[in-house]
């Protein structure tokens, strides 16, 4: 019996240190856990306030202030940095994708128009005459005589011919009275040999035009560089040449010149308008044209003269010749247009046609002068054969 209370003591001893040991066991884990707990928390709230904390404030109001000074300073200045950049970005793009645009010139009045043919009307003044292009612009502008030097196309060639001296430079028996039947004599059969005891210019001149305005007669011998070598006055100048119509139909060369303007055309003379007419075929219609300066001391003087009528074919070539001259010397002045049959032309205040300058190459009107027809800008353009050797058919 007392065996086995004895087992019953032990096994109850060893149940209640069984026990205390599980507690034990449960205390230290739920220690050793709450501790665990309190070093995990401690540290992610260390670490979140290490994160966020903006630095101790300043107990110091003025120091305070002159941190948020700084800071402001600081986002202004990281605010505008991108700013700045975009900006000049932006301005380098449009300075190639938008260039300045050019300067738009000016609008003047709208051309007039010549009815039937196109044009411009171009006005002279006194002391310089606007120049103009006849077919549109371009080319040089024509000296008064021609050019020095052929021009590569062609053209009507011209010499000069002094009838006060022989060609030996010796004063010639011709005086002025007798001056206007020795063009006679030329004229009726254009042979050269009537000049052939004359002084001519060693040096001829090439010209697509004759369109002088009224100018001192000494420029005539300057042109061909006879200055001081001749007198300006009982002078011509004789121009040739093979000239080609553009299109065909019936023309008629209109002009004057004070002294002499003779125009022969295919064998036969179909202008002579001028103080003297050495063919005796003096025109029978003027244009009193605006621009020119008729007096009433000059009865001859009635205008442009109106040639006979000339049919051609475009692309034929026919020969043409030209005679110029002054008389008395003082003042000259030589024009010669051209006018076709059927064309409506625009008319200046005097109602007159405006007729264009007849030309044998695109060419500009050299300035100077006081008296000139006005005269349409564009305007048919013939050609001119050129010679084998334009100096060589000159000098001939």
């Amino acid at each position: 019996m007392s065996e086995e209370r004895s087992t019953i003591k032990r096994r109850w001893i060893a149940t209640i240190l069984g026990s205390k040991f599980l507690v034990i066991s449960i205390a230290v884990h739920l220690l050793f856990g709450a501790v665990a707990t309190v070093l995990v928390v401690s540290h992610f709230q260390a670490a979140r306030k290490l994160t966020f904390k903006g630095g101790p404030p300043s107990p110091n109001p003025s120091t305070r202030a002159l941190e948020h000074k700084v800071q402001m300073a600081k986002k202004q200045s990281s605010m505008s940095a991108p700013s700045m950049a975009k900006k000049i970005t932006t301005t380098g793009l449009a300075k190639v994708s938008l260039p300045e645009m050019p300067a738009m010139p000016k609008l003047g009045a709208p051309p007039v128009k010549m009815a039937g043919a196109g044009g411009v009307d171009v006005s002279f003044n006194p002391g310089g005459m606007t120049t103009s292009s006849g077919g549109g612009a371009g080319g040089a502008a024509v000296p008064f005589f021609g050019f020095k030097e052929s021009r590569g196309g062609g053209s009507l060639v011209g010499k000069f011919y002094d009838l006060k001296q022989t060609r030996n430079n010796q004063p010639s028996k011709l005086d002025e009275k007798n001056y206007p039947s020795e063009l006679s004599k030329f004229v009726n059969g254009w042979n050269e040999a009537t000049f052939a005891n004359y002084f001519v210019g060693p040096n001829p001149l090439y010209t697509t035009q004759i369109f002088i305005p009224k100018i001192n007669a000494n420029q005539g011998p300057t042109a061909f560089n006879l200055a001081g070598r001749v007198q300006p006055k009982m002078w011509v100048v004789h121009y040739k040449g093979n000239v080609i119509p553009t299109e065909t139909g019936t023309f008629r060369f209109v002009g004057m010149a004070d002294d002499v303007l003779v125009v022969r055309f295919a064998g036969k003379v179909v202008l002579d308008c001028g103080s003297t007419t050495p063919s005796g075929h003096a025109p029978q219609k003027f244009y009193a044209s605006a621009g020119l300066q008729m007096k009433n001391d000059m009865p001859w003087y009635k205008g442009l003269g109106i040639g006979d009528p000339v049919q051609v074919t475009g692309g034929q070539s026919y020969p043409m010749e030209v005679l110029i001259g002054e008389w008395p010397g003082g003042d000259f002045k030589a024009f010669l247009m051209i006018e076709k049959d059927g064309v409506s032309y625009e008319k200046d205040a005097k109602g007159n046609p405006i007729l264009p300058i007849f030309r044998l190459a695109e060419g500009q009107t050299q300035s100077g002068g006081s008296e000139a027809p006005v005269f349409a800008k564009l305007g048919p353009i013939w050609k001119a054969e050129k010679a084998k050797d334009d100096t060589a058919e000159a000098k001939r």
